[in-house]
């Protein structure tokens, strides 16, 4: 319980409202401040305790927070940071730096902030890792102060029916020694650039009041989670001077997923079993402004 409660101290001490000023330390450069980053995580990583780790983690987040306030924040690499997940916009709006924070019982808590960039002065967002008080995830809206935790490696910018841009995040979320989650998010921000989590835009999955989809399965095997451009075809017409019927081919944005299933029936909804079905697939197609589920799909086809 020590490690929840120094985060949560450490949570209120950082966070005054949604958006973060500086203060605390300060540094000349950038390298400099990535240099006191790195030394703080051969710190965490070498701590003997939970509590020892909470404590540098504190710091690591604040040093953070610090460093993101220097001019040219917006893009520099961080590098030596392998560990933290630094992530952009396609279209340069905003930045996502992430990590997380394993215990000695092998349960995840995930921390991190939003850069909105092109901001003077800068804008940032903490996220609050809340995933384990969310009574339920799948269908709940949340803000960067109530987030379901996870380590994003790709957003795709989408376009709503309104017209307005919103993200697809594709993340993963390892929560403990059984079960492994992987996450399709959706960011979005509102006119005051207030980020938002979930969206119900999977109108054809299990009944489509989703806000984001959850898929959790075995600890001990991996799925496929990924984004793609995929040709389908469609609009069958008949070719007269052929004479046979051939169909109109699009390009198309797709994410494809392992399809994960438990080993026996009577196993069902118990995810720390569920294993790939071996070559099957499932996936997500954006059309008419939504994500629809597509059930069986040939992730070969190119």
């Amino acid at each position: 319980m020590l490690i929840r409660f120094i985060a949560f101290a450490h949570m209120i001490l950082l966070i005054s409202g949604n958006q973060h000023k500086v203060s605390g330390q300060q540094f000349q450069n950038l390298q400099q401040a990535e240099d006191t980053l790195r030394t703080i995580l051969s710190s965490i990583n070498l701590a003997s305790d939970d509590s020892m780790k909470a404590i540098f983690n504190q710091k690591y987040s604040a040093t953070l927070l610090a460093a993101l306030q220097l001019p040219s924040a917006d893009t520099y690499p961080f590098d030596s940071l392998k560990t933290m997940v630094k992530l952009t916009a396609p279209d340069n709006k905003f930045r996502v730096f992430q990590w997380n924070l394993p215990t000695a019982d092998r349960m995840n808590h995930y921390y991190g902030f939003i850069k909105m960039l092109n901001r003077e002065p800068p804008l940032i967002y903490p996220l609050v890792d809340k995933s384990d008080s969310i009574p339920s995830p799948e269908t709940s809206v949340l803000n960067n102060k109530e987030w379901f935790g996870a380590l994003y490696y790709k957003v795709v910018p989408v376009t709503t029916s309104t017209g307005s841009t919103v993200y697809t995040l594709l993340g993963w979320a390892g929560k403990n020694a059984l079960i492994t989650q992987k996450v399709i998010e959706i960011l979005s921000f509102d006119e005051n650039d207030q980020p938002h989590f979930g969206l119900r835009i999977f109108p054809e999955f299990e009944g489509g009041n989703n806000t984001r989809i959850i898929f959790r399965f075995s600890a001990s095997t991996s799925m496929s989670l990924k984004y793609e451009k995929q040709i389908i075809s469609s609009k069958k017409y008949w070719n007269s001077k052929k004479k046979v019927f051939e169909y109109s081919q699009d390009e198309t944005q797709m994410i494809i997923c392992d399809r994960m299933e438990p080993p026996d029936s009577r196993m069902v909804g118990l995810y720390q079993f569920y294993h790939a079905a071996g070559d099957i697939y499932d996936g997500f197609v954006f059309k008419h402004h939504a994500w629809t589920y597509i059930v069986g799909i040939d992730a070969r086809n190119k």
